[in-house]
């Protein structure tokens, strides 16, 4: 667990010796599991041990840890139960209104509807129309991708 977060920022966590900081490694993976509220046995521990929804929470602070201004999302839920879907957009949409820019790629509809503030339609390699949740109800977004 410990090392898949700290994988994509190992030059943060350097020491002057090129040795890896355990002091920085431990703060940075203390922080993510507590901030994305992931249940794990511990931070050694293999992340294939966890739940779909803790994993993906894993991989999730894993590129938040890049500090990156554009977060692409590509079926973030595919293997993740109900409940833990709820969970991981509700961290989503916070991070959304902190000013993260999200890019949430998705075959079901209702995933897209209630976790984006504008929807677009795309088939085959080509725009097919805009969409805004606020303006148009769920099953007119439905009846507009699946005709």
């Amino acid at each position: 667990i410990a090392d898949n977060i700290v994988l994509p920022v190992l030059g943060r966590i350097i020491n002057g010796f090129d040795l890896i900081s355990t002091r920085k490694k431990t703060g940075l993976v203390n922080h993510w599991i507590r901030e994305l509220t992931v249940k794990i046995g511990k931070p050694e521990d293999a992340v294939s041990t966890l739940s779909g929804g803790n994993q993906q929470r894993i991989v999730l602070g894993k590129w938040l840890a890049t500090e990156p201004k554009l977060l692409i999302l590509d079926s973030p839920t595919v293997g993740v139960d109900v409940g833990a879907r709820a969970g991981l957009f509700a961290i989503v949409r916070s991070l959304a209104e902190q000013g993260l820019a999200i890019l949430l790629i998705s075959d079901e509809v209702p995933e897209v509807y209630f976790n984006a503030d504008r929807i677009i339609h795309m088939a085959g390699g080509r725009f097919i129309g805009t969409y805004n949740p606020a303006q148009m109800a769920l099953g007119d977004v439905e009846k507009a991708v699946y005709a």
